[in-house]
């Protein structure tokens, strides 16, 4: 089961795992999400009866919960519905799995660090979250971690990736999209990350949920990049003109939340859990480059 299968990731991990011959459920909360590989299904986590009511017609083996409020200023804006989503709604999902037996991953964030440390975290290294999103979202870890030593929790930084269910975009089509069009782009040199490819952390979530893998993992990519960077990557990739990309400080923005400095995850841990190596910005966006024909 797939709770947010109309997001970015949870549209590739349903894909995914239906593909590898899983019997799949995906979840929407507003916006329906066409599939016929799977079925699917409305729900809002925050209503613990409804997410009762699903887990228990369906009664999955694993829940993956990608769902959340990811908009960091609106959760600063408005910090109840944020806790009522990311920590809260986890909780309704991580009780729920308990009592039928489901295994459940939780998808999280590299916001969660303080961004400090100047080098790429570790999954053992303490937290210390700097706004209220990144608050709501260490919650939702410790609700799924204190739930069942069965679950998981998948920290990941930057998604991007074509959307192939809506027209909602990421940092990178947002790049791409205004390059294109002639757009100036300004990115900040100063907030420094590891970007996850979204078709690439869906397979890494399957096989984590396949080898019966348990605790906290970090599963973005293995760069550790400034998003100035990633906007200069995008120009090379897709021959835009890097003229366009303008190199500007965090504390020059209207930005409302506070945001790590340099977030970038240590991957390691999964890359040898799964023996795999985890994709890099550079072979992401290429393939992004190939694949857009699709979309």
């Amino acid at each position: 089961m797939v709770i947010g299968a109309g997001g970015l990731l949870g549209q590739y991990v349903a894909a995914e795992a239906s593909v590898l011959g899983h019997e799949v459920l995906g979840t929407f909360h507003e916006t329906s999400v066409p599939s016929s590989a799977f079925e699917t299904t409305r729900l809002d986590i925050t209503e613990s009866h409804e997410v009762d009511a699903v887990l228990k017609r369906f009664a999955p083996d694993a829940v993956v919960l990608t769902s959340a409020m990811t908009n960091v200023d609106l959760c600063e804006r408005n910090p109840s519905k944020a806790w009522a989503v990311n920590a809260e709604g986890t909780l309704n999902v991580a009780l729920a799995c308990s009592s039928t037996g489901a295994r459940l991953l939780y998808v999280s964030t590299d916001y969660v660090f303080s961004g400090v440390k100047g080098a790429p975290y570790l999954e053992f290294e303490s937290p210390e979250p700097q706004s209220v999103y990144a608050r709501t979202k260490l919650e939702g870890e410790r609700v799924t971690m204190d739930a069942s030593t069965r679950n998981a929790v998948c920290r990941i930084s930057v998604l991007y990736g074509w959307n192939r269910v809506s027209r909602k975009q990421n940092f990178i089509t947002w790049i791409i999209d205004s390059l294109r069009k002639g757009k100036e782009v300004p990115l900040f040199f100063d907030q420094i990350a590891s970007p996850t490819y979204a078709p690439h952390c869906a397979k890494v979530i399957v096989r984590l949920l396949e080898n019966n893998s348990r605790g906290m993992f970090h599963a973005s990519g293995p760069d550790c990049v400034s998003r100035y960077d990633i906007g200069l990557a995008v120009a090379k990739t897709f021959g835009l003109d890097k003229a366009l990309i303008k190199r500007v400080a965090t504390n020059e923005s209207d930005l409302i939340a506070k945001r790590p400095h340099c977030s970038c995850l240590d991957v390691g841990k999964v890359e040898g859990e799964l023996n795999m190596k985890m994709l890099t910005l550079e072979d992401g966006l290429i393939d992004m480059r190939s694949t857009e024909d699709r979309k």
